[in-house]
């Protein structure tokens, strides 16, 4: 519970923190999604002996980070929709286009994920002259042939934070019903999702990605 005599600038600065830390849970049970997909089609036909832990320890280990586990993922799903004899074959196209139009805001939040985590944080009055800490200041650099590259569009406030938390949560409902399509054999994924000109709906709640 907050205390209510905090001043803003306390109030802004916890605030601040505790948005962070509402982000990277998210971006995590996104990826964590995602993991989930890869290990319940590689598993798919074994028994609990069978299964153990052992698919379990390639897909934690540190190598595994976010690009590489979506990747492998869809590649999991694009290669078992190959198969003449699956349920939705006919609808491969439709998985494929779907999950590309995925891959694009998880790849902006992964990226983003890089830049906060691995930045300089500047939280609190002292660095951003704001007596009431409204604001901080998030500093990240890139080298490349052309010198050095500061990241631009960074968040600059608890807002701003917990609009990307809720853009990795958005995400995670997609591969969701990505999931639910996959592995019922009756669910008829262009009743999930509907393509508007060139943009793709989740049809149950008329959003595409990024969520707007």
């Amino acid at each position: 519970m907050p205390d209510q005599t905090e001043t803003p600038y306390e109030k802004n600065t916890r605030l601040q923190y505790e948005a962070l830390g509402r982000f990277v849970e998210q971006f995590e049970m996104m990826v964590n999604e995602v993991r989930e997909i890869s290990l319940e089609r590689l598993l798919e036909g074994l028994d609990d002996h069978q299964k153990g832990g052992l698919i379990e320890i390639a897909f934690h280990h540190s190598v595994m980070t976010a690009k590489p586990l979506f990747d492998i993922m869809r590649a999991i799903l694009a290669d078992a929709l190959n198969i003449p004899a699956h349920p939705h074959y006919k609808d491969r196209a439709i998985f494929k286009e779907v999950l590309g139009h995925i891959e694009k805001e998880y790849s902006f939040l992964y990226n983003k994920r890089n830049d906060l985590l691995h930045g300089t944080w500047f939280i609190g009055y002292y660095y951003s002259q704001d007596p009431e800490a409204a604001e901080f200041i998030l500093q990240r650099y890139k080298t490349s042939a052309d010198g050095l590259i500061r990241a631009k569009k960074l968040p600059k406030n608890a807002h701003e934070l917990l609009s990307l938390a809720d853009r990795c949560s958005e995400v995670r409902t997609w591969l969701a019903q990505i999931e639910i399509c996959f592995t019922h054999a009756k669910v008829n994924i262009s009743e999930i999702f509907e393509k508007n000109g060139k943009e793709w709906l989740l049809a149950t709640r008329m959003t595409t990605l990024p969520k707007k």
